[in-house]
């Protein structure tokens, strides 16, 4: 069977169709309805006996190829990655309030609770620091001052070192030489005119801060008659915690004792001041007072400063000369 082409109608049409062309044959029988039948017949028919050729060769199977063959297996869908869902982050404030949302966070959070309010309960009283203030000079090693009034300012320069000079705050005609805070020399037209001494670790004829009154009065003995000086009265005491305190150092009582050297041993004043010892502080509500002694018990007096003055020449520490 073969498909042949009408050389006058330029048809195909199959060369086992008895009827031969289809135009032809509706000429003859002068039917148009019938000649379209004829063609799409004879267009139908070849493809029927002759299947198109697939695109793709059939899958092999693992049969011999003697049986029956099977048809083979679609290929399978191209898989793809699916797409990440997006993920929340939890806050950490969100996730510590969910945490303690739970029941057994509940029970330790109340033991916390009462734990803090214990603390703060017994740290927030008042509370002592032991500490002398100023320290005690029993077993303490003290370097004598070789320096009195009345001398060229040049032998402080040499066993203290040289210091620029400053203007005295109490006095505009003297120049101040300061080693440090408590240790200061004062001086006038070339010559030391005061002397003062506020720290224990030196001494100036037997006399050093930190020794008790008895002691300072006995050195002050030896230089000339001790009186004591009155002086204004300060603060008054309170007691917290236990201890009789004040609100400062500068705040203690004083007391002064005075001693005169005159001709031929000198010319100049020595005056000791004494004040409670200070045995620690006390701090309270954000406030530092400072306790020297007991509820019930007596303050050490001892002596904080001690100052030699020229009574040669006139000046804001002893008035008019003496000698």
């Amino acid at each position: 069977m073969a498909l042949v082409r009408c050389p006058k109608h330029r048809i195909p049409y199959n060369d086992e169709n008895p009827r031969g062309c289809p135009a032809c044959a509706r000429e003859k029988s002068g039917n148009g309805k019938s000649l379209m039948q004829e063609l799409a017949r004879a267009q139908q028919q070849p493809s029927k006996r002759h299947p198109a050729v697939p695109a793709e060769p059939p899958a092999r199977t693992t049969r011999p190829t003697r049986g029956p063959l099977r048809a083979a297996a679609p290929h399978p869908l191209a898989v793809t990655t699916p797409p990440k869902q997006p993920t929340t982050v939890e806050a950490p404030l969100g996730r510590l309030w969910r945490r303690a949302t739970y029941r057994r966070y509940f029970a330790g959070g109340g033991l916390l609770i009462v734990v803090l309010t214990a603390v703060l309960l017994l740290t927030s009283g008042p509370r002592f620091t032991p500490g002398l203030n100023p320290p005690s000079v029993a077993d303490a090693d003290a370097r004598p001052l070789p320096l009195n009034p009345n001398t060229p300012i040049t032998l402080a320069f040499s066993a203290l070192g040289t210091k620029p000079p400053k203007q005295n705050p109490d006095d505009s005609r003297l120049f101040r030489y300061s080693y440090g805070s408590d240790l200061t020399v004062d001086a006038v037209s070339g010559h030391i005119y005061a002397i003062t001494l506020g720290i224990a670790n030196r001494s100036w004829r037997g006399l050093r801060v930190g020794m008790n009154e008895r002691r300072a009065a006995g050195e002050l003995a030896l230089l000339g008659p001790p009186e004591e000086v009155t002086v204004a009265a300060r603060s008054q005491p309170q007691v917290l915690a236990g201890y009789v305190v004040y609100n400062s150092l500068e705040g203690r009582p004083l007391r002064r004792l005075q001693a005169e050297v005159r001709p031929p041993n000198g010319c100049l004043d020595v005056v000791v001041d004494l004040q409670p010892q200070a045995i620690g502080a006390v701090s309270s509500g954000g406030e530092r007072y400072v306790a020297v002694a007991r509820e019930g018990g007596t303050p050490t007096w001892v002596v904080t400063q001690i100052r030699i003055v020229s009574r040669s020449r006139s000046g804001p520490y002893a008035g008019n000369p003496a000698c």
